[in-house]
Parts: structure tokens; C-alpha cells; sequence
């Protein structure tokens, strides 16, 4: 009796290692099989408005403070895969898009309009690696649909590094030696404004996008990423 139950025993074991090792090869093939995670994101409002925005993430308030022009929160953690986010300014207009986040992935999320005033949600994926704490790392992102020609952005009185960023477009990232500013102009105009070396800290990750209605209300707006 007792070899009957170790022989039973033994079987139910071979049995169980055969179905886990199926199951595991399967759910590797099947392209069905959902990865589930965390993201992270920051939300920012880019709309040139006074009116404050609050933002949802599947119908939950992920804001503790509604955003004025120019104001960005913290990072929060969100549930990967398609979420629905929305902003809801203060006289109920709401601004929704779907958007899929990857796990481990950190993303900036903007309110923009266009000339028209129409609003739209724009999402880029954050690059938060910095291996060098003896150069600040920075990328340029063109928020306003006012100038065809685009925006130029140099260091100091260089050339053109990221030439003609059209609205929507964000440059990859660069790597600022420390002591160096960031001159910006609307492509075509001479107004040419700086971003001081004093605001761009060696060892600081910045998402920099510009705003503005004309060439000499064009403004760059600094958010440190780390």
C-alpha cells in the first residue's frame, strides 16, 4: 500500500511539472499574455491660459493641486497598459486621450492648443539615465503653434543644434558641459533669448519646452526631470 502511494505520488508530480512547464512555454508565444507593472508620469499644463486644470487618470484625481499655465506636478505612479487620461479645467471642459504606458517607463504629459484653441494631450517618454553628474542633460520640446518656421536652440553662440523644432517635436537629449548657456530664437528672428548656465545644473536631467505668441514673448519653461 504504501509503495502504491509513493508510485501514485510520483506521477501526480510528473504530471504537474509537465502542465507548469507548458503553461510557461505558452504564455512566453503567446503575444495575448498582458505584462503588468507600474509607470511613472508627470502632467503639465502648456495651454497659455489663466484657466487651472485637473487631471484624471481613469476617472481618478491624480492632482493634489489643479495646474495653472505652466505648472507641472510630481511624478505619480500609475497602472500600466491603456489608460484614459484627462484634464478638467475649472469650467468643466475636459480634454481626454488614451494613452499606453510601459512598465518601468516614465513619462512628461502635456495640455497643449492649437491656434485655434483646440486642446490635445501629447505624451513623451522620459530619459532618465544620466551617467555623467559633470554635465546637466536636457532635451528641447516646441509646445507653441505660432511659428512656422519653427524654434532654433545653440549653446552660447554656437550653431544650431536643434534646427527648425517644429510645433509638437522634441529633440533628443544633449549633454550641457557645466559653465555653458542655451541661447534660443524663433527661426528668422532676431530676438535670441538665454537660458543662464546658473539654472542648468551639472548632474540635473531637464525637459525644456517653449511657449509664446510672438518671437519676443518666446520662452523656454525648465522642469528638472530627477
Amino acid at each position: 500500500m504504501k509503495i502504491f502511494t509513493k508510485r501514485v505520488s510520483q506521477r501526480i508530480s510528473g504530471v504537474l511539472v509537465l502542465f507548469i512547464t507548458f503553461f510557461a512555454s505558452c504564455s512566453k508565444k503567446n503575444p495575448d499574455v498582458i505584462v503588468n507593472g507600474q509607470a511613472k508620469i508627470k502632467v503639465v499644463n502648456a495651454v497659455q491660459t489663466d484657466v487651472k486644470q485637473d487631471v484624471f487618470v481613469d476617472k481618478q484625481k491624480m492632482t493634489t493641486n489643479s495646474l495653472a499655465f505652466g505648472e507641472t506636478s510630481e511624478y505619480v505612479k500609475i497602472p500600466s497598459g491603456n489608460r484614459t487620461l484627462s484634464y478638467i479645467d475649472t469650467n468643466n471642459l475636459n480634454t481626454d486621450a488614451s494613452l499606453n504606458f510601459t512598465p518601468s517607463i516614465t513619462y512628461s504629459t502635456f495640455l497643449v492648443a492649437d491656434r485655434n484653441g483646440n486642446r490635445e494631450i501629447l505624451n513623451y517618454e522620459d530619459n532618465l539615465s544620466n551617467a555623467d553628474i559633470a554635465t546637466a542633460k536636457f532635451r528641447v520640446i516646441n509646445l507653441t503653434p505660432f511659428f512656422n518656421t519653427g524654434i532654433n536652440v545653440s549653446i552660447q553662440t554656437g550653431s544650431p543644434f536643434v534646427n527648425a523644432l517644429l510645433f509638437k517635436e522634441a529633440s533628443n537629449y544633449f549633454n550641457l558641459e557645466a559653465g555653458a548657456a542655451i541661447r534660443y530664437n524663433v527661426v528668422g528672428s532676431g530676438s535670441i533669448k538665454t537660458i543662464a548656465a546658473t539654472e542648468l545644473i551639472p548632474g540635473k536631467i531637464y525637459s525644456i519646452w517653449f511657449s509664446g505668441l510672438t518671437a519676443s514673448t518666446l520662452e523656454a519653461h525648465l522642469i528638472v526631470d530627477n
